[in-house]
C-alpha cells in the first residue's frame, strides 16, 4: 500500500451515524427483515464485553448487523444539493469501486434515492450503517462528504468516498476490532479525539473505544490495519507507541470480504483487488494499471518465483487464465489447470488437476482464451474457431455448445473469428480480445465490436508485447 499524508485524516475522522435511540429497535427489526443473518444470537449478547457507559439499546444495535443480504446490493443515489455532473459521476464511480469484486451497484436517480449525499462544510465525513439508511427521513442525508468538489485531491476520493460507501454497505470500523482497541490508551485517545474532532467523551467511546467482539461479527479472522475501513491512529495514543496505518483504498482483504458478504456468480471484471490486470507471454507476465493505462514499471517479469505454487510447466507458459468469483483465478495449460487463491497469493493445494472430468462439457485440453462475462453469470472459453458458454452457478457448459465464433460475436473480423489468444473485461463496460499484434474492443451492452477496430497493440497498450500475448 502506498504511504499517504495523514494531515487531512487528522482534521476529519469519520463518524458512523446511528438512528435515534427511539428507533433502534425498528432499525434492528428492519435489518433482520432485509437479511435474517443480521440477527444477533444470545451467545453474541453474552460474549460482547462493552463498556458500562454504552446504553443497552446501543449495545443491541451494534450486535444487530446491518448487511443487505447475500443476493447483493443495488441502491439508488441522490445528491442533497446540485453538484455538477462531473462531480456526481466521480463520486458514483468511487462508490461503485466496491462492485469490482462483489455484487454491489449504485445508480444515480432524482426520484426517492435510498442513499442521499450531502456536502455540508464543517459537518465532517459520516454515513449511516447499512440498512439503517432506510429509516432516515427522505429529506435528510444518509452520507456527508464535507466540502467535496472537483478540486478535492484524488487521493481523498479513494480514501473518503470508498470508506463512507463501505459503511453504507454495512461494514463497521476495522479499528474497533478488539485486538486494535486493546492497544489504545483510553485516556490519551479521549483527549486526542476531543481536541482534534470536537467529540464528547461518550462519542470517542462509541466511535473509537467500543470493541466489536469477534463473535458478534461476520469478519476476517484478524483485524486488518491497512483496511479502507480502518482509521489512522497516531502513535501518541497507542500503548505500544506504534501507529495504526489505516487504509487509503480498498485492499485485497477488503475486496475478498465484500465478495463473501455480497457474492456475485462471477468476478465483474478482470481487475484484481489491487486494481491491476495481468497478462502472460511465454515465461513472462506483466502487470497493467487500467487507471494509469500503462504497464507498471519493472515489468514484464518471469513467472517463475513470482506466482507461488506454479509448477515448472505452468511457469514456462500458460494457455489461458480467467479471474473467477470468490477470490479465485484459474490457469490452463495443456490438459491441466490450476486454481489460484488471489488473497493468499498461492496456488490452492491439490493442483494442477486434469480439465477432463472437472469442467463438464469443456474441451479436455488446450484452451486458447477464457473470460468471465459481467451480468449473465456466464464464462466464455475459446478454442480455435469455436467458443463455449459455461454456466458458473450450474458448474457446467450450457447445452448447444461449442458454437462457431463466426456469426455469434458481431463485428469480429475473419482472423479473430478463426481464433483469439487472450481476452479481458474492464470496469468500463468493454471487453478486449487479442490476436497476434492486434486487439478488438467489444461493447458489452451493445453486444458488438466498437467501430474502428481492430487496432494495433503497439501504441495503444503501453508496455505490452507488440507482437501479441498468450493469455
Amino acid at each position: 500500500m502506498t504511504a499517504h499524508s495523514h494531515s487531512h485524516a487528522q482534521a476529519h475522522s469519520c463518524t458512523i451515524k446511528t438512528v435515534a435511540v427511539a428507533e433502534l429497535a425498528a432499525a434492528a427489526d428492519r435489518a433482520v427483515q432485509i437479511n435474517p443473518l443480521n440477527a444477533p444470537s444470545i451467545q453474541m449478547v453474552r460474549a460482547l464485553g462493552m463498556p458500562a457507559e454504552m446504553p443497552v439499546q446501543a449495545r443491541l444495535s451494534v450486535l444487530t448487523k446491518k448487511y443487505w443480504g447475500s443476493k447483493g446490493v443495488k441502491l439508488t443515489v441522490g445528491f442533497m444539493d446540485s453538484p455538477p455532473a462531473d462531480l456526481r459521476a466521480r463520486i458514483l464511480s468511487h462508490m461503485n469501486a466496491w462492485g469490482a469484486w462483489s455484487n454491489v451497484r449504485f445508480v444515480e436517480t432524482k426520484t426517492n434515492p435510498q442513499v442521499r449525499i450531502a456536502r455540508t462544510a464543517g459537518d465532517g465525513y459520516w454515513s449511516y450503517l447499512g440498512t439503517d439508511v432506510l429509516l432516515i427521513p427522505a429529506n435528510a442525508p444518509t452520507m456527508n462528504l464535507d466540502g467535496f468538489t472537483m478540486n478535492t485531491p484524488d487521493s481523498e476520493f479513494y480514501r473518503v468516498v470508498r470508506h463512507e460507501t463501505g459503511h453504507t454497505l454495512g461494514f463497521p470500523h476495522e479499528h474497533m476490532r478488539k485486538e486494535i482497541i486493546d492497544r489504545i490508551d483510553k485516556q490519551k485517545a479521549i483527549a486526542h479525539f476531543m481536541q482534534t474532532q470536537g467529540w464528547s467523551e461518550q462519542e470517542v467511546i462509541q466511535q473509537v473505544l467500543t470493541p466489536l467482539a469477534q463473535s458478534a461479527l461476520i469478519a476476517t479472522a484478524q483485524a486488518d490495519p491497512t483496511s479502507i475501513m480502518c482509521y489512522w491512529l497516531p502513535a501518541s495514543i497507542m500503548k505500544d507507541g506504534q501507529a495504526v496505518s489505516g487504509g487509503n483504498d480498498i485492499n485485497a482483504l477488503d475486496a475478498q470480504f465484500s465478495g463473501l458478504i455480497y457474492p456475485g456468480p462471477v468476478a465483474p471484471s478482470c481487475i484484481w483487488p489491487n486494481g491491476k490486470a495481468y497478462f502472460f507471454k511465454g515465461k513472462q507476465y506483466l502487470r497493467y494499471d487500467p487507471k494509469a493505462d500503462k504497464t507498471d514499471a519493472g515489468y514484464p517479469k518471469p513467472m517463475a518465483g513470482n506466482w507461488p505454487g506454479f509448477p515448472t510447466t505452468f511457469s514456462n507458459k500458460v494457455d489461458a487464465f480467467v479471474l473467477w468469483g470468490g477470490g479465485k483465478a484459474y490457469f490452463f495449460k495443456g490438459k491441466q489447470y490450476l486454481r489460484y487463491d488471489v488473497v493468499a497469493d498461492h496456488v490452492d493445494p491439490g493442483y494442477p488437476r486434469p480439465i477432463a472430468g472437472n469442467w463438464p462439457g469443456m474441451w479436455p485440453e488446450k484452451i486458447d482464451a477464457a473470460i468471465c462475462w459481467p451480468g449473465n453469470g456466464k464464462a466464455y472459453f475459446f478454442k480455435g474457431d469455436q467458443y463455449l458458454r459455461y454456466d458458473i452457478a450450474g458448474d457446467k457448459t450450457d447445452a448447444g455448445y461449442p458454437r462457431p465464433i463466426a456469426g455469434n460475436w458481431p463485428g469480429f473480423p475473419a482472423d479473430f473469428a478463426a481464433g483469439v489468444q487472450a481476452a479481458a473485461v474492464w470496469n468500463n463496460g468493454k471487453a478486449y480480445f487479442f490476436k497476434g499484434s492486434q486487439y478488438l474492443r467489444y461493447d458489452i451492452a451493445a453486444d458488438k465490436v466498437d467501430a474502428g477496430y481492430p487496432k494495433p497493440i503497439a501504441g495503444n497498450w503501453p508496455g505490452f508485447w507488440p507482437g501479441g500475448l498468450d493469455a
